[in-house]
């Protein structure tokens, strides 16, 4: 009988027709009716309300701390099912808590979580001629569109508390009631840094992740993207979204882009310092610049803002000042050309991060399991930096380590070429780390900075990719210096020295780490080997920097 009297309800409601219309000697089902009722902040569980009124409160800045739905259907086979996003546990559904139906308590009572988001379902054998439909009032937000038959409604990743809600079902394939709509969207997500490091390759990445396109347009395809400028601007910035992370203290930002004759890029970003208090109290660093990139101009950190209270550039890296952490970052591009029609390709911008207080360690994310067993040494060519031009010879470990990989790829430079090609101008510097990785982008690989692990550099290796990274050392413990020993290294101490890891191997019991170190004294003396264990130290002293080039 249930099911006849639905059927008819379909068929009147295609002619127009509804409850209390209805042509006689047809019997009217009654229509299902929705109720719930919200736990608010301070004033505890709040009256049942029903169809659309709102539960919760208007204007009081009051996290919703639970929720109870219920359907009255007395016609029809149909039940509701509902589970929320609370804050420190997550979606219920992921947890052994589960969804709740029918009138069960979701979210907590006495422990003071918001409520963030909710998902909401029709169940029963009538559950296909309805929908259910609900919108939320979330913190900063306002109130958010309407959601309907289990998508998400509210946000994730902001701390952001909900305030009030409205449930409403109606027959399938009607609308939702009128009101209020801030938001255009139902469910708003702030996306978080994977580990330590993001990398944006794709159309999908700079357009999924874009919070302001100014001028400046998202073209390629979903494996090979790119932000160019719009036809006819010569100027125009791409703003990324806000992405969470772990805490850090460092971060580096780099980049692969086309950088034609007159025209620039610069990279800026902008932190937010670490809340232990769980709530959404942002305190923001100033956009802060990695300054200007091109391989036709004179390159240069230092330029446009570098510092502010909360954090600095430090040449390369970003630094958040007086031991605070931070734990959000977002990132923006500016674009410029000398002329219409020519404009500089950004095809990467990573982000890699790094907490350098005591006891933090690196936290890495891969995705794949590739076998770390039997790795191979690389046959990358051997460069001295030490038998180049002699005015800077002593100064160029990193651009010769670069022109190392280089030629290993097939790209045919010289140690003299890639130092001019990475200059700072402004730090008047060959070491400037995004810099060099810029430089071999500029020849179409994809290249960026990352702080990495001996398990990153395995894979590496694994893929057929050598690696640059950075070191800090002495090569005796006779020398004077705090520093970590490196038994054969060729310079006597440093504290800073870029030098290429080419693959692993294992000798009675030891494990070694083959690397071609540029500061040999000729290019046959490129190839040593050091102690797996001493070179880690000493890379990381040097804060476990390495160039990745693809």
């Amino acid at each position: 009988m249930k099911k006849r009297l639905l059927s008819y309800l379909v068929m009147l409601l295609g002619l127009g027709l509804f409850a209390g219309i209805l042509p006689s000697g047809v019997i009217a089902a009654t229509a299902p009716s929705v109720s719930y009722r919200t736990h608010v902040q301070n004033d505890g569980w709040q009256d049942f309300v029903a169809d659309g009124v709102m539960s919760g409160t208007s204007g009081r800045s009051l996290r919703l701390e639970g929720i109870e739905v219920k359907v009255e259907a007395s016609d029809y086979d149909l039940g509701i099912t509902y589970q929320t996003h609370i804050q420190n546990i997550g979606w219920e559904a992921e947890t052994d808590r589960g969804w709740k139906s029918n009138g069960a308590m979701s979210g907590t009572e006495g422990l003071s979580y918001r409520l963030e988001a909710i998902q909401i379902n029709l169940t029963g054998a009538d559950a296909a001629g309805f929908d259910v439909y609900y919108q939320v009032h979330a913190q900063n937000m306002g109130w958010l569109s309407w959601a309907k038959n289990g998508e998400s409604s509210g946000t994730a990743g902001y701390s952001y508390r909900l305030e009030g809600i409205h449930i409403v079902i109606v027959p399938k394939g009607g609308n939702p009631p009128g009101g209020t709509v801030d938001q255009n969207k139902p469910f708003i997500e702030r996306k978080a840094v994977p580990g330590n490091l993001m990398t944006q390759t794709t159309s999908s990445d700079f357009n999924d992740n874009a919070m302001g396109l100014d001028r400046v347009v998202i073209t390629g395809n979903a494996d090979d993207g790119a932000i160019m400028l719009q036809s006819g601007h010569q100027s125009g910035v791409y703003t990324s979204n806000v992405f969470n992370t772990s805490p850090f203290t460092k971060a580096v930002l780099s980049w692969s882009t086309d950088t034609p004759a007159g025209t620039l890029i610069q990279v800026e970003a902008r932190v937010c310092e670490s809340d232990g208090s769980g709530q959404a109290n942002e305190n923001w660093s100033d956009w802060l610049s990695f300054g200007q990139w091109g391989t036709t101009i004179k390159r240069a950190s230092g330029i446009g803002n570098t510092d502010s209270p909360l954090a600095k550039i430090d040449v390369d890296t970003l630094v958040v000042k007086n031991g605070k952490t931070a734990n959000k970052i977002q990132y923006r591009v500016i674009l410029h050309s000398g002329a219409t029609g020519v404009t500089p390709t950004v095809r990467l911008i990573a982000v890699a991060l790094r907490n350098a207080n005591p006891g933090q360690g690196i936290s890495k994310v891969f995705t794949d399991n590739p076998d770390l067993s039997n790795l191979p040494v690389l046959n990358v060519p051997q460069l001295s930096q030490m038998v180049r031009e002699p005015s800077i010879a002593d100064s160029i470990c990193s651009p010769t380590s670069v022109a190392m990989i280089l030629n290993y790829y097939g790209t045919p430079v010289q140690p003299e070429a890639a130092a001019w090609g990475s200059y700072d101008y402004g730090y008047q510097d060959f070491g400037n780390w995004p810099f060099n990785t810029a430089y071999a982008a500029s020849f179409g690989y994809h290249a960026y900075v990352d702080y990495s692990t001996i398990e990153g550099l395995k894979r590496e290796i694994a893929g057929g990719h050598p690696v640059v990274v950075a070191v800090a050392y002495k090569n005796s413990a006779g020398v004077s210096g705090n520093l970590p020993v490196v038994n054969g290294a060729p310079i006597r101490s440093t504290y800073g020295h870029l030098i290429v890891v080419c693959g692993f191997t294992q000798e009675n019991g030891t494990d070694y780490i083959i690397i071609n170190d540029p500061a040999a004294a000729s290019n046959g003396g490129v190839r040593v080997r050091y102690r797996l264990d001493q070179f880690a130290a000493a890379w990381a002293e040097s804060g476990n920097i390495a160039y990745i080039i693809h």
